[in-house]
């Protein structure tokens, strides 16, 4: 289930601590040698979720709407609970409920993740597309990696 971020910001923050160090913390911030923990606050335009189950955090989802140009980006996505389905569900119902009300959804992926897959499927679903960065990273072991690049435009 998704949760205000605000409500669960403690326990959000202890589990970035846990893993800021991995590379699934890399995947998430796409940064190597930066280890910045998300400033989780009430702020026009920018929607941050706890991932709960059975009250327990397992995951962080956040992302900003542009109402300019009625876009959705910045997603940035994280699991606790390595595996956990719960985090993909409830990650792509709402990727479906924004599509539907914006005019355009975006995001972007670090090469290597495992959620790729699953990226790619929902992209083609939805008629979108994406566009590969070579080499646009690298990860910390210093070697290249592509930046994935998703978009959905709707109607």
């Amino acid at each position: 289930m998704l949760i205000p971020a605000l409500l669960f910001k403690e326990e959000i923050l202890k589990e970035f601590s846990r893993i800021i160090y991995t590379e699934d913390f890399f995947y998430y911030s796409g940064y190597t040698g930066c280890f910045e923990l998300p400033d989780i606050k009430d702020c026009d335009n920018l929607y941050q979720y706890a991932i709960v189950n059975k009250n327990k955090v397992i995951g962080y989802l956040t992302y900003t709407v542009d109402p300019y140009v009625n876009c959705v980006r910045n997603f940035g996505l994280i699991s606790f609970d390595k595996g956990n389905y719960i985090i993909g569900r409830e990650l792509f119902n709402e990727m479906e409920s924004l599509i539907k009300k914006y005019h355009r959804v975006e995001w972007q992926m670090i090469g290597g993740n495992p959620i790729k897959k699953h990226y790619d499927r929902f992209c083609e679903e939805h008629n979108g597309r994406v566009v590969v960065l070579h080499d646009a990273n690298r990860n910390p072991n210093g070697e290249y990696c592509d930046v994935y690049i998703y978009e959905v435009v709707g109607g």
